[in-house]
């Protein structure tokens, strides 16, 4: 067995919604696990048997692929791509892209809806959560993200997909996925237009909730509750709210967010043809 194509994915930037949309094509297969991370295990030769159950139920001529957006981490990538090297040098990618500043906002969400099952405490504020938080804008770098790949591999096995033209003509971009896989273009995927794993479904907890998580009479109780069991409980106790305003900036953290990415989204954007005002807070 060998995998045809990767979704390396950047965190936040769709991969869940693109692999969901990818694997309705009638040639393609891709694994119902989310992120199955094989490529970057330590025991990816122990790991291989199991990797490959995942992709048992794909019919004969089927393409075959995932995403796991561990890939193309700076911690994982060189590693990743000398392994897929490895693995199939005819490989092929896409990776699924937004504005920094949307993957941010979105990523913050994710880290204040996740952090219970992690024991992790998110800061309040978008500029203290990047403080706090390198990941929130190491992520952003696309044009770094994506070197690895491109000095192991040829151009012509790298596709880029814009989220914001992927939700604003989702047959348009399906048809130039399947046109870069090699499958049928022709086919009319009824999904075209889903969003998964939207900013909808995610919850942060009220500051009492926090005093009551770092409380050391109450912190070991709460952690015993199930993360699902604890979004269905506190949301009706109004404990774990769900993000329903548009996150606000201060000024000078947006400013130096834009400084610090702005060489980096410049270089992406002119080498994948986009103009340099297609996300306008970095022209």
């Amino acid at each position: 067995m060998k995998i045809d194509f990767l979704v390396p994915g950047i965190n936040k930037c769709g991969t869940t919604t693109l692999c969901y949309l990818l694997g309705q094509h009638p040639q393609i297969f891709i694994p119902e696990m989310k992120e199955p991370h094989h490529f970057n295990r330590p025991d990816v030769v122990e790991h291989r048997a199991a990797y490959e159950g995942l992709f048992a139920p794909a019919s004969s001529g089927q393409l075959l692929g995932e995403g796991s957006q561990m890939y193309s981490t700076l911690e994982f990538a060189e590693l990743v791509c000398e392994r897929l090297k490895q693995e199939n040098p005819q490989m092929k990618f896409i990776f699924s892209v937004r504005n920094p500043l949307k993957r941010i906002e979105s990523s913050y969400r994710e880290f204040h809806h996740s952090g219970p099952h992690y024991a992790v405490n998110a800061p309040f504020g978008l500029g203290r959560a990047i403080a706090e938080l390198p990941a929130l804008l190491d992520d952003s770098h696309y044009w770094a993200r994506i070197q690895p790949f491109r000095e192991h591999f040829s151009d012509e096995q790298i596709m880029v997909v814009f989220l914001e033209d992927l939700q604003r003509d989702p047959a348009i971009e399906l048809a130039r996925c399947y046109e870069f896989l090699g499958v049928d273009t022709a086919f009319q995927n009824p999904s075209a237009g889903a969003q998964l794993n939207s900013r909808d479904e995610k919850f942060y907890d009220t500051r009492l909730l926090r005093l009551l998580r770092t409380n050391r009479f109450t912190g070991f109780k709460l952690a015993k509750i199930s993360v699902p069991r604890q979004n269905e409980l506190f949301s009706r106790l109004g404990l774990r709210q769900k993000f329903a305003k548009s996150l606000q900036w201060e000024d000078t953290s947006k400013a130096d967010t834009v400084n610090a990415l702005r060489q980096d989204v410049q270089q992406f954007l002119a080498f994948y043809g986009k103009p340099a005002d297609y996300w306008p807070e970095f022209v």
